[in-house]
């Protein structure tokens, strides 16, 4: 089995992958960025959309049992929000593209599983992911997003995670809304 984690950033998307190796998982965590300009085209836009999301989608194995994708955050303002979400729904058209089942966890409910307070910041998700895979190194929150919510779709399908699963942890799958896998639908 392999549970994919990825923290969709233009800037910055982080990507885990874990695969489960006998009673072990093997984490891949990498971070892929580009850079854009106010100034630029629509074509140019575009462009650099595309590049990002092919680039991307190299570090996702093609047997990938479950994604778990973070969430658009609606309530964000700023000048590059077109452009996330214009992004946001291309990683996600081409993962689904593959036959790759989806999960889309909100913000929120990625801070809640991690820190048990649905509204912590990045930086204090980093924190209590590092506790719960003391021997993954990470970089960035961007890597320790998408670590959370791998662990979040590899606690699903039942992989053996190296940490204790709490109660908030059980609680925090039952707010997302799972895909179909194999054929059958895992339910909440």
């Amino acid at each position: 089995m392999i549970v994919v984690g990825i923290d969709p950033s233009l800037t910055g998307t982080g990507i885990a992958v874990l695969t489960a190796n006998g009673k072990r998982i093997d984490t891949a965590l990498r971070t892929v960025g580009s850079t854009g300009k106010r100034s630029d085209t629509w074509a140019m836009r575009a462009a650099r959309l595309v590049k990002l999301r092919n680039e991307v989608m190299r570090h996702i194995p093609r047997d990938t049992t479950l994604a778990v994708m973070e969430g658009p955050a609606y309530g964000v303002q700023g000048s590059g929000i077109h452009d996330r979400a214009w992004y946001w729904g291309k990683l996600y058209d081409a993962l689904t593209s593959l036959g790759i089942p989806v999960a889309v966890c909100p913000p929120t409910t990625r801070a809640k599983w991690a820190t048990d307070k649905g509204n912590s910041g990045k930086a204090d998700v980093a924190v209590a992911v590092s506790k719960l895979w003391p021997v993954v190194e990470w970089r960035g929150d961007d890597q320790a997003d998408a670590l959370a919510h791998a662990s979040i779709g590899a606690q699903h399908i039942g992989m053996p995670v190296p940490y204790l699963i709490l109660e908030r942890h059980k609680l925090a799958l039952a707010k997302i809304e799972w895909p179909t896998i194999n054929g059958y639908s895992q339910g909440k």
